[in-house]
């Protein structure tokens, strides 16, 4: 059986997909998969790395662009169209998984004129309205979160959880206690970094002073930050190791006792299964504020701190990391309720409902 999975563009969208094919391919020796994605995504770096191929189609977005822009991204979204019917036909899908991204939409369109059983995962507790919209056309739409029910047609959705890379399901042993030893925070706003995040770093280290120099941070800051978050912890005396992309994130994980982050779907999931307690700082131009909406999931079940951006800055982030550096049972307890959060069987509970469709067709 042959599994396209269209999407990418960031990790929120991409490792989902990645997690659900190598459930996927686990199915038996007969089993096939291909990504279709864009060449200016995440996925094509990441793919290769993870050995799975991936076909690149046009595409662009079109909420929040000026006219022209809207135009322009148009015509890409129609040769994006038309790359994805001349896909299909040559892979032939017996079913059609789209994860969100630029790519999802014109390929999973191309699905369903080539009259292929679509299935859509929803990462997010508030759809984008591009799934709103395709779950039309889907025989069925895996929800990360049971509150995004609502808004796809009765008896459609599933409620599997959001499929997670292997290195973070399971029951992971954690090497570092939250008890013991100097408070180890990891920073990071998703793949591509968040400014807003660095900016709150580089003014809290100051204020922190002596309290610095005896953490220990792992901040993923993007390529623009480096090199001036870089120059901030040095100067603070701080012992940091910082980049611009960890591809080894389910190791920080397990070495961290905080994470300060986004609020992207996969980036809440991945906290609940690892048990890592976070500050959440929702990206305020998320569509339909869905990142706000993941943050209070964790936060409503004590699992995580929700900061605002407008609310957020150097002074407000020192005193967390002072309040949780003194508070360890703090942690602790976050810990176990982001665990109870956690829903390790999502990427099988996926390819299962794959599988369903496809023989259903």
């Amino acid at each position: 059986m042959r599994l396209l999975i269209a999407g990418g563009g960031t990790g929120g969208h991409l490792y989902p997909g990645i997690a659900v094919a190598r459930a996927w391919l686990r199915g038996g020796p007969e089993r096939r998969v291909l990504f279709v994605g864009t060449a200016s995504g995440i996925e094509a770096r990441v793919l290769p790395r993870e050995e799975l191929p991936l076909e690149t189609i046009s595409a662009a977005g079109i909420v929040g662009r000026s006219p022209g822009q809207q135009i322009g991204a148009a015509f890409l979204m129609a040769r994006g169209l038309a790359q994805s019917l001349g896909i299909i036909g040559r892979f032939r899908p017996h079913v059609v998984l789209g994860v969100g991204g630029y790519a999802s939409a014109p390929a999973v369109a191309a699905a369903w004129l080539r009259r292929r059983p679509i299935v859509l995962l929803e990462e997010n507790v508030v759809p984008g309205m591009t799934n709103r919209l395709l779950g039309r056309l889907a025989r069925r739409v895996a929800l990360a979160f049971p509150g995004a029910a609502p808004y796809f047609p009765l008896g459609k959705a599933v409620e599997t959880g959001l499929p997670l890379r292997g290195e973070f399901g399971g029951e992971p042993a954690r090497p570092v206690s939250f008890w013991e030893g100097p408070l180890r925070v990891l920073i990071f706003g998703g793949s591509q970094g968040a400014r807003a995040l660095n900016e709150a770093v580089i003014e809290a280290l100051p204020l922190l002073g002596e309290r610095a120099r005896a953490m220990r941070f792992v901040h993923q800051t993007g390529e623009a930050d480096l090199e001036r978050t870089r120059e901030a912890y040095a100067g603070a005396g701080a012992e940091a190791e910082v980049a611009a992309f960890f591809y080894d994130m389910a190791d920080r994980f397990r070495n961290a006792h905080l994470a300060v982050a986004r609020a992207g779907a996969s980036t809440a999931a991945e906290l609940a299964s690892m048990g890592l307690p976070a500050v959440l700082i929702p990206l305020p131009s998320a569509t339909h504020g869905h990142q706000e909406a993941n943050a209070r999931h964790l936060a409503g079940r004590g699992a995580a701190r929700m900061v605002l951006q407008r609310d957020l800055s150097g002074a407000s982030l020192a005193a967390l990391l002072k309040e949780f550096d003194e508070g360890r049972h703090l942690l602790a307890e976050m810990s176990r309720r982001a665990r109870e959060a956690a829903r390790p069987d999502a990427s099988e509970a996926v390819a299962v409902l794959c599988k369903e469709a496809a023989r259903a067709a």
